[in-house]
Parts: structure tokens; sequence; C-alpha cells
């Protein structure tokens, strides 16, 4: 028994040792991808018959894995296949993602839903913060019927003492139009309004301010795009652009009061900033060639008297550079696929054109008009005599995280290229949404609205 055992122990053992020495060749025949075993051992002897039978299922097994080779593995050598899988996979995700952020670019620029529950807010959540100012819910239509939400600030004069004083006859009012950044909701800045509003009620009380201030009634009225707040419909350029008219004709049928100077600025922060100067460029070029012809049926357009820049965007295309500065982000170069084309550049550009264009029709005029001297008050020519760019007020953030410091050096530089009236200031220490929160840009903005709505500066005659 024991002899047996031995035996069979070293047959084993011999089986087991003689594994290593055979060796499995990679060899195609014809037509024929396979492997075979070359024993190590004599041609001319004759295996076992265990041997031959274990051998022969170590080689189906390894046949069962075999692949066939296709022509890119063929080509390619085996040593640069994983790489090429690695970075192939790679370059499909960032493809993929490019594609969605080009079709999903309205979701992703226009953040109505940021922060969570931004549209369920209402205006009873800062009653507090923005107190003594009181601010009420409008409703209006846009131009192509699109329920919109308007919010409307004041300070009533029973506000400003605690009792409700003598009437007085007011002769100018002063309606600031505040358009919003593409995140969150029209409630969520009231208190930041209301702080503006209130600086400026205490600036006209101080011994310094003039007569014409403590007789001026000054509003705010914040405008909440389609898609914002509690306004219907989904935001668009297209769309964004009717409602800012819309907007300004409401300001002009609502404000403008017989023997009431009605003087209009216009404040626009980050994205609103170019919806702003875009609003202000069409609305001028729109009303500039209403007035120039016979309508009479056509109301008189406001007087827009200032435009504030807060924090602005000169492009889409800087826009995506500052929110992807890493050049190898191919984020960065998909602005040729947008189509949403926000630009103060172009804005101004078109506002120059609008005040050269009239300058131009005004010497055409003046000299057809020298044979036949025009009758006084000719509304052709006074539409066209005193065409003028309002000012501009610039209200850069120093620490701004979103917007880089050269795109207001651009628009410094487009304005003085463009012989506009810009004024500069650069809040140090503020982050993108804390210009007026500062007291130095609260300060130049409350100056800005006071300076802008004196009764000088008119952009229609």
């Amino acid at each position: 028994m024991v002899k047996r055992w031995a035996m069979q122990r070293a047959w084993h053992n011999h089986r087991k040792a003689i594994l290593p020495r055979n060796r499995i060749a990679r060899w195609t025949q014809p037509g024929c991808s396979q492997y075979y075993h070359s024993l190590s051992t004599n041609s001319n002897s004759v295996p076992c018959t265990a041997d031959v039978r274990y051998h022969s299922k170590h080689k189906m097994r390894l046949c069962s894995f075999q692949q066939p080779r296709n022509f890119v593995t063929t080509a390619i050598p085996s040593v640069f296949v994983p790489p090429l899988i690695f970075f192939g996979l790679l370059i499909s995700l960032w493809t993929w993602k490019c594609f969605w952020i080009v079709i999903m670019q309205d979701k992703l620029l226009y953040l109505s839903w940021l922060p969570p529950f931004a549209r369920s807010e209402k205006i009873s959540d800062y009653e507090a913060e923005c107190r003594p100012v009181q601010w009420t819910e409008k409703r209006i239509r846009s131009l192509d019927g699109t329920k919109l939400t308007v919010c409307e600030g004041r300070i009533t004069d029973q506000n400003r003492n605690g009792r409700t004083p003598t009437p007085k006859s007011n002769k100018r009012s002063v309606v600031v139009c505040y358009f919003q950044g593409n995140g969150g909701s029209t409630p969520l800045r009231l208190p930041l309004l209301s702080q503006v509003l209130r600086t400026i009620e205490t600036s006209k009380s101080t011994p310094s301010s003039t007569s014409s201030s403590e007789k001026t009634d000054y509003t705010i009225v914040a405008l909440s795009y389609r898609g914002y707040w509690t306004s219907s419909g989904r935001a668009t350029q297209s769309g964004i652009e009717l409602d800012a008219q819309a907007f300004l004709d409401w300001v002009s049928k609502t404000y403008v009061i017989p023997d009431i100077d009605l003087k209009v600025i216009l404040w626009g922060h980050s994205l609103g900033a170019a919806i702003a100067s875009t609003a202000t460029a069409t609305y001028l070029s729109r009303h500039g060639e209403q007035s120039s012809g016979n309508e009479m049926n056509i109301p008189c357009p406001v007087n827009i008297a200032g435009l504030v820049l807060e924090a602005p965007s000169s492009n889409i295309k800087d826009m995506l550079i500052s929110l992807y500065p890493q050049k190898w982000l191919p984020y960065r170069y998909l602005w040729p696929f947008s189509w949403n084309h926000w630009s103060c550049t172009t804005a101004m550009e078109k506002l120059a054109c609008w005040r050269d264009h009239g300058r131009n029709q005004h010497s055409k005029t003046s000299h057809e008009g020298m044979s036949e001297a025009p009758e006084f008050g000719d509304s052709h020519l006074s539409s066209v005599s005193f065409r003028s760019i309002p000012p501009i007020l610039l209200l850069s953030a120093g620490d701004d995280e979103v917007i880089p410091p050269h795109v207001a050096d651009g628009l410094e530089s487009d304005a003085k290229r463009l012989r506009m009236d810009l004024e500069r200031k650069d809040v140090s220490g503020a982050l993108h949404t804390e210009a007026p929160l500062k007291m130095s840009g609260r300060a130049t903005l409350v100056n800005f609205i006071l300076k802008t709505s004196s009764p000088k500066r008119k952009i229609f005659s």
C-alpha cells in the first residue's frame, strides 16, 4: 500500500513539473489563429495516455479564450491599445458634455431655478429688511402677450415721518428700472434695492441737497423676466428683449403724468447690464424712428437720463472664458455655437450709430432748410437735433469672482472710442454682487442717480 501510494504521488508531481517545460506557442496557420502545444520531450517518444489527455484539456481551455483579430488590433501594437482606449473615452465624454452644454445653454445661462425654491419666494419674506420701503407686485404683459411680474418700491410720506403730512405738489419724478442678473428671483434683491432707495431719501434731506431734489419722488421698479419668479414663459434672448421693451412702455404709460417731469434711469447687474444697455439702444432707436415720422398718435417716449452697468460682462465669449479660464478645457471655445448674443459692446455701438444718424439727418435738414426756414416746434427737426446718449456709470467690483477685471477696461476703452460719457468706479474688496453694498459703491451710485436726474439733460427735445 505504501509503495503504491508513493508511485502515485511521484507521478502526480512529475506531471506538474513537466507543465512549465511545455512551450505554448502562438502561431497562425493559413486562415486560422489558434494555440497548440509542442512538448519539450523527444518527438519520437510516444506520450502516455494521461499526459495526452491532460494537454488536450488544457488546449481546449486556451482556445476557448482566444478571440479572432480584426484590422484595428492587427494594425495597432498591443502596447498602445490601453492608452488609446483611455483617451478615446475621455474625448467621447468631453464631446458628449459639450453637446449638452450647447443644447441646454438656455437652462445653464438663465438660472431662474437657483437657489432652490427661488420661484416660490414672496415679497412678504423680505418685508422686515426692506422697511420703510413698501413693495407691491404688478402684472404686465410682454409685447407677445407673455405675463410678467414687476416689483414697485417707494417710500411714502407716511413712512418717512411716521404720520401723514400735508400734501405737496411734486413737480418731478425719477423711476429707476432695475434689470437683475441671470440667477435668483426678484424678492431676493429687494433688500439691496431698498437700501439704495433709503440712501437716496437720506441724501435728499441733507443740507447740501437742492430744492429740486427735495420735491422729487424716487421709485424703483424691478422686472422679472419670462421664466423668472412668477412670470410665465421660458427665458430666451429674443423673449427677454421683448420683455424689456414692454417694461419701458409700461413705465411710460404708468408714470407719465401731465405737469410732471419724468426721468428714467436704467440699472442692470451682470447679465442685466447687457439687457439694460440693449433695451436702451432698442428703445431709443424705436421711438426715434417713430418720432421722426408724422404719426401724431404715438406717445412721447420717456427720457432715459442715465444707464448704470454694475459688474457687466462684455459678451458671451468673455463670460465663458471667465467661467472656464483653463485653456485646455473645450468649454471656453463653444461661444460660436451660442444663440445667446448678449453684448454691452454691441449695444454701445448701436447707441453711437443712433446718435450719429441723428446728427447726419440734422446736417441734411439744415442744408435743405436754408432757403425755407422751418416752423417753430417742427417735430422732425426737434427729434433729430438733440440726440444724445445718456451718461453711463460703470460700477466694477474689485474682487469680482465671476467677471475678470479686463472686461471693465475693455468697456471703458470702447466708450472712449465711441465718444460716450462714461464714469467708472472700482469698488475695492467687493465681490460680484457686493458693489452697491459697500459704502463707496453705494455713494457713487446714489450720486450718479441724483446728478443725472437733474432737470438739465434731455435725450429728446
